[in-house]
């Protein structure tokens, strides 16, 4: 009588998707029990074994960390102080005032053998110049 009574009203298509409805619900139901164990059965993290934000601020602020600036600072004063002392060791400055020394008497000591260079050069110029002319 009752799914007369639904049919007369032209209620069936509502009652039937009542019904799947109602299906639906029950697999829903079950699918969220099943997962709700899943989650209980996972483990909750102590949080207090982990370092929040405002630990590491504390920790930072009250250590003692390197920076870029401070290892650049480092390797700086670490290679000017082998560098002085390459150059304490080596004694470059009396090397490089005898290389000076030598060029200088290199270069003004025999002036007779650079006049004759001179006048050699000057006279093959001339030479060349004239047989241009011709």
């Amino acid at each position: 009588m009752k799914t007369l009574i639904i049919k007369w009203l032209g209620l069936a298509a509502l009652a039937e998707k009542v019904k799947t409805l109602e299906t639906e619900n029950s697999r829903l139901v079950a699918e969220v029990e099943t997962l709700t164990e899943k989650v209980d059965e996972i483990e909750i993290p102590d949080l207090d074994n982990y370092m929040t934000e405002s630990d590491l601020e504390s920790y930072l602020y009250d250590n003692d960390y390197i920076t870029q600036s401070y290892c650049d600072d480092e390797i700086e004063s670490k290679v000017s102080e082998k560098v002085e002392e390459a150059i304490d060791e080596m004694d470059i400055e009396s090397k490089v005032r005898e290389v000076v020394s030598e060029m200088d008497k290199a270069s003004f000591g025999d002036t007779q053998e650079l006049k004759n260079i001179v006048r050699k050069v000057l006279e093959e110029m001339v030479k060349a110049l004239a047989d241009q002319a011709r």
